[in-house]
Order: C-alpha cells, then sequence, then structure tokens
C-alpha cells in the first residue's frame, strides 16, 4: 500500500488517498448527500444540518477510534471523490457491535473502480494498521453495485436481515451482509 503524499493522508491506495475530515469539507458534503441518484439505496438524501451531524460523527469516530469513514480524494489532483472506510456500528442487529466498510462517491467517481480500489485498501488497513478481526458491509439487497465492490474487495456474503432503522414498508428494509476476516 502506498504510503503518504505531500498532502495530510492517513493512508494511500494507488489513485486515492484517505484523509481525516475537516470543517470545509461540509460543502462538498452536503451536495452529495442530497443528490437523489446518490442516495438511492438509502431511505432519503440529507440536509446540510444532517450532513454536518454526519461530519461531526466522523470527526468523533477518527478521535475516538481511530478511523471513519475517511474523506477519500484523488491523489493526482487532491479532488475530493466522496468517504470509504470503517465505523463502528451497534444498532440491533445479529452482527453488531461490529466495524462496517461503507463508501459514498460523487456520480462523476463512478465507473473507474474507485470503490472497490478503496474498500481493498480500507480494508487492509483495517486488518493490518488497526488489528482488527473482522469487518462487515451492509447494504439493501437491491443495491446490485455495492454488492459488486464487496464481492470484487474480497468479502464473502454473510447474512440477511432486516434493518432496524429502516421501515418496515420499504424495499430497502431487507439487506445482505457481508464480511471479511483478519487471516
Amino acid at each position: 500500500m502506498p504510503k503518504q503524499d505531500a498532502r495530510d493522508y492517513l493512508f494511500c491506495s494507488a489513485r486515492l488517498g484517505f484523509r481525516a475530515w475537516r470543517e470545509t469539507d461540509l460543502d462538498a458534503l452536503t451536495a452529495l448527500n442530497a443528490d437523489p441518484e446518490v442516495m438511492r439505496f438509502f431511505p432519503g438524501t440529507l440536509t446540510r444540518e444532517e450532513s454536518a451531524g454526519f461530519l461531526h460523527r466522523m470527526m468523533a469516530s477518527q478521535e475516538e477510534d481511530g478511523f471513519c469513514y475517511f474523506a477519500a480524494e484523488l491523489r493526482t489532483t487532491g479532488t475530493w471523490v466522496g468517504f470509504i472506510g470503517l465505523l463502528r456500528q451497534t444498532y440491533p442487529a445479529p452482527f453488531t457491535p461490529c466495524v462496517d466498510i461503507g463508501w459514498r462517491l460523487l456520480p462523476a467517481a463512478w465507473g473507474q473502480g474507485l470503490a472497490t480500489e478503496g474498500a481493498s485498501t480500507c480494508l487492509t488497513y483495517g486488518f493490518k494498521e488497526l488489528g482488527l478481526p473482522e469487518i462487515v458491509a451492509v447494504t439493501p439487497q437491491l443495491n446490485q453495485p455495492s454488492i459488486r465492490v464487496m464481492e470484487k474487495s474480497g468479502m464473502r456474503y454473510w447474512l440477511t436481515f432486516d434493518h432496524p432503522k429502516i421501515a418496515v414498508d420499504s424495499p430497502l428494509r431487507t439487506c445482505v451482509v457481508y464480511r471479511s476476516i483478519q487471516g
């Protein structure tokens, strides 16, 4: 895994730099979270206030755990493309508490293998640098693009469950869990 660039990257993949969040990321994060196409496999888009809450949760997670869903940039340009990383999850489910891997990228970054590259790099970081024994990924069963990323990054299907934070009548409620185990 390539090491740091001149920028403030915590770690890098071939094309992506992963860094801690900054207050100045709020406008870009708000635009990402307000895009209906980006959020099509989520219960809804997020407001600026909800995005600010997310940003502050990521900053707190980085401070407390040493990881979060990291801000992701293209190394060649420093352009912010979204986030990819790891986060503790504690909602009631058969596999929690756990560390989850997640990603959300701008549409301009889709179709280039960046999500898979970033997820693979974050899995390696989680196992080798953080010493995590297991990492899971959760997505609605309908989200075939994310399922492909999970499979391409080496994760394997584990179980299906109804997500307690998604409305009972939502087509997004039935989710799949993939996992990767250290070793």
